[in-house]
């Protein structure tokens, strides 16, 4: 009797040792707001996820710092856009004995990718052929597509799997919910968005080509290509008469973008102004925030034309 019970003692330590050396505890790094956002919601409450770039800080010009590359050295995997956006990552990325796996998810297939705009005004290059066809960079704000959120998540999983298979059910599972989360708020922008198609917008930063294109907005040209440029009094002068020529609606400013720029473009129309955020950087991180941050920047839409519509009515 007491060996059969240390025999089965025995077995039963056995199987526990073994689903515990299976079983893994993920240190997983994503570099931006929306990123961590969809491998938040694919993790779910297994392993530890860190956001690399946190706060209001922009990740085009951020800085890599001694305490983010122990981070990184120290993680399993690490999600990124693209090395062409965190920019930051590119040396440490070159270096051959890093211990850990690196996911740029612009690089991966079915990740839909649109050329990024050379020129700061593009209106007149709807009917002809487009300059920027002929680029050979990308426009990064790939996660600004509900298509491209919905692969992310897939390829996300796919990646937990492999490097936890004990938990690829929980990853299975969680990428299956936030895919269908993800078509229904895609629907539900469209639905609101519908009756602001093709009304001209201009944008502070070139960033939102992605969200343009799927929910058939349109802009007509940016106040800047990238967020640390200053604009030239000449391009202001040029948008202003942009403005006024093709009737825009509505001027988009960025976070920390003073809105003087936007006032002195919209002198002389009607345009509304407002404010939209593509990284969430005032959103508290977590996996609600991707959905926040695309529900906030149609409502910003919305509330900038609703403001030319005002003016229209007191004319």
């Amino acid at each position: 009797m007491i060996r059969a019970f240390i025999f089965i003692f025995s077995v039963g330590c056995f199987f526990t040792t073994s689903i515990s050396a299976q079983a893994k505890t993920l240190k997983v790094i994503a570099t931006i707001k929306p990123l961590y956002a969809l491998v938040a919601s694919v993790m779910g409450d297994k392993g530890h996820l860190d956001l690399m770039v946190k706060g209001g800080l922009d990740p085009h010009i951020y800085n890599l710092k001694p305490s983010n590359i122990r981070q990184i050295h120290d993680s399993d995997v690490i999600f990124y856009i693209g090395p062409d956006l965190e920019v930051f990552l590119k040396r440490i990325l070159k270096r051959t004995y890093r211990n850990f796996t690196a996911v740029p998810l612009a690089s991966q297939k079915g990740i839909y990718l649109i050329p990024a705009r050379t020129s700061k005004i593009w209106y007149r290059d709807e009917n002809t052929d487009q300059d920027d066809d002929k680029n050979n960079l990308q426009d990064l704000h790939i996660w600004l597509d509900p298509a491209n959120a919905r692969r992310m998540v897939r390829i996300i999983e796919e990646t937990l799997s492999a490097l936890d298979p004990a938990g690829s059910l929980t990853y299975i599972q969680n990428a299956g919910k936030t895919i269908a989360r993800l078509y229904r708020m895609e629907e539900d922008i469209r639905e609101k968005l519908r009756p602001l198609r093709q009304q001209p917008m201009i944008v502070y930063h070139d960033a939102f080509q992605y969200f343009e294109k799927a929910f058939g907005l349109k802009s007509v040209g940016a106040i800047v290509l990238r967020p640390d440029q200053i604009p030239s009094v000449k391009h202001i002068r040029t948008l202003k008469k942009l403005a006024r020529e093709n009737n825009v609606t509505c001027v988009l400013g960025m976070p920390g973008a003073h809105p003087r720029i936007a006032t002195v473009v919209m002198s002389g129309t009607n345009a509304g102004f407002d404010v939209v955020d593509p990284l969430g950087l005032y959103i508290d991180k977590g996996p609600d925030l991707y959905f926040e941050l695309m529900a906030e920047m149609a409502r910003s839409i919305i509330n900038c034309q609703d403001k030319y519509d005002m003016f229209e009515d007191f004319k």
